[in-house]
């Protein structure tokens, strides 16, 4: 299984026909299930347990399960224990315990609030961030309509990156190769890496747009991964997500940073040094 992710072990490019190497990790879209799909891996581990199966201890004692967690858990397991140094595999196999006896029967309490009806046909997977495995939501077209329904919303926006960056995207606009990336409207505050030097002006298509960063992924087939314990937001008057895409997202931040708007590039308008 080891060698199946050797593609995401570092810094890996979105694209295998582009050079320049994308900042962070790329996860794999095979991680991300409805919870329906979750629901079916939890109750074929609970029928395990119940048999004598274990995870306990930072060990898998039986082989039906070891596949039934390798088959979900494969990248957390052989890829990211490896990568984050407080990771560990008993972390993990921890998780998944607790997962399957009681979080994943209380998602949909839990979430279900931000999307209305159509949290069952969304898609999730649980990675590993400030310490803690923690649920990341497929920002796909099932989100989109989920979300904001049927929109073909373009905007002017803006985002941070280098030289090479700005090389890789519009590549990617000049060979119709897409990608979706997280760029911003308004910020309150400057960007946190130097090396970033570079602002792209891009006409982008909304995929989905929340008030502040919602510490999104790259994903491998170009789509991006949004942090669900970010969907709220300072206060009790809204939530992180902004549903009003023509106008509803450019309010001054509450949190101080910038909001988070994750669109396709179309074309880009301007470049800022």
């Amino acid at each position: 299984m080891r060698d199946i992710f050797q593609t995401w072990r570092n810094t890996v490019s979105i694209h295998n026909e582009g050079a320049f190497k994308v900042r962070g990790y790329i996860k794999p879209v095979e991680a991300f299930h409805t919870l329906a799909e979750w629901k079916a891996f939890a109750t074929e581990v609970l029928a395990l347990q119940k048999r004598g199966a274990s995870l306990r201890g930072g060990a898998i004692d039986d082989a039906a399960l070891v596949r039934l967690v390798q088959q979900f858990y494969s990248f957390q397991l052989d890829v990211e224990v490896e990568r984050y140094e407080l990771l560990t595999t008993k972390n993990v196999l921890d998780h998944i315990e607790d997962f399957v006896n009681h979080r994943v029967w209380a998602l949909h309490r839990a979430f279900g609030s931000y999307f209305d009806d159509g949290f069952d046909a969304l898609r999730f997977a649980f990675f590993y961030s400030r310490g803690d495995m923690e649920p990341y939501v497929l920002l796909d077209e099932a989100y989109t309509l989920a979300v904001h329904g049927d929109v073909d919303v373009i905007r002017p926006l803006k985002h941070y990156t280098t030289e090479a960056g700005w090389e890789n995207i519009q590549q990617s606009i000049d060979t119709g190769n897409g990608f979706d990336i997280a760029s911003f409207t308004v910020a309150d505050r400057p960007f946190f890496r130097a090396e970033s030097d570079v602002t792209l002006v891009f006409n982008g298509l909304i995929k989905a747009a929340f008030r502040s960063d919602v510490k999104s992924f790259a994903v491998s087939n170009g789509l991006r991964a949004a942090n669900m314990l970010r969907l709220e937001y300072p206060g009790d008057d809204a939530t992180n997500i902004c549903y009003d895409l023509e106008s509803g997202c450019d309010d001054l931040s509450r949190t101080s940073l910038w909001n988070e708007i994750i669109a396709r590039p179309l074309e880009i308008i301007k470049v800022l040094k």
